[in-house]
């Protein structure tokens, strides 16, 4: 059976110390103003009640994908055998529907990455393209779990790899041995707005669940 990653993020141990959004924008390139991985950190209440609340973020690699439906050209975004959604760099018309229909704010336009395929074929489905000059146009961008680490053998996203506190658990679903599995397993984790009904893969710990209503905002704002 093909593996199934999926991550999971045990806010016990979460710090705040945005070690994983730091290392995934070196890992992978990530421009100021966009976000793979983000952490937000909102304040509640006053002295001597007051209370910080940290809440890391990324693609949640929806079973469902609400994106996948939405791109007009197929196999610009798709689902890896591995379950991780993923952009096809080379196939993306930099049309923007993606970034707009993530309900969770996951996707922005990478800056630096032009678009390679013809938009011209798509004008019908976004009109909009038709006004936009194509050297304007830049490919859509995500989490993907680090898939070109994954690619090269190493089985463990940057973000994880450098948590401090050890928060962030990286691994096979599919695998009931996995460490990932027997948390999903035992703890019964959260998923983020479980009412729009994606599936996804990203799982968290949280004793607080006002952790949720406090840190509502999206990965990206658009």
């Amino acid at each position: 059976m093909a593996k199934q990653y999926g991550l999971l993020i045990d806010l016990r141990r979460c710090i705040g110390c945005t070690s994983c959004q730091v290392s995934c924008k070196m890992e992978n390139s990530v421009p100021v103003g966009g976000f793979r991985s983000r952490v937000e950190i909102q304040d509640e209440g006053e002295y001597p009640a007051a209370k910080r609340y940290f809440l890391s973020k990324f693609c949640n690699q929806c079973d469902d994908a609400p994106c996948i439906k939405v791109c007009p050209v197929k196999g610009a975004t798709y689902k890896r055998a591995d379950g991780i959604v993923a952009v096809n760099r080379d196939l993306c018309i930099g049309c923007g529907k993606c970034v707009s229909g993530c309900p969770y704010g996951g996707r922005y336009l990478q800056e630096y990455l032009p678009v390679k395929n013809d938009p011209k074929p798509y004008y019908k489905d976004v009109p909009a393209l038709a006004k936009a000059p194509l050297k304007d146009l830049r490919v859509a961008d995500k989490c993907d779990f680090c898939s070109s680490r994954l690619d090269a053998g190493q089985e463990e996203t940057a973000c994880s790899r450098n948590c401090f506190g050890k928060a962030i658990v990286f691994g096979d679903l599919a695998d009931p041995n996995s460490r990932i599995s027997k948390l999903v397993a035992s703890e019964k984790p959260d998923v983020l707005h479980p009412e729009y009904g994606t599936k996804p893969r990203v799982y968290y710990i949280a004793p607080d669940k006002k952790v949720f209503a406090v840190t509502n905002g999206p990965l990206n704002v658009s």
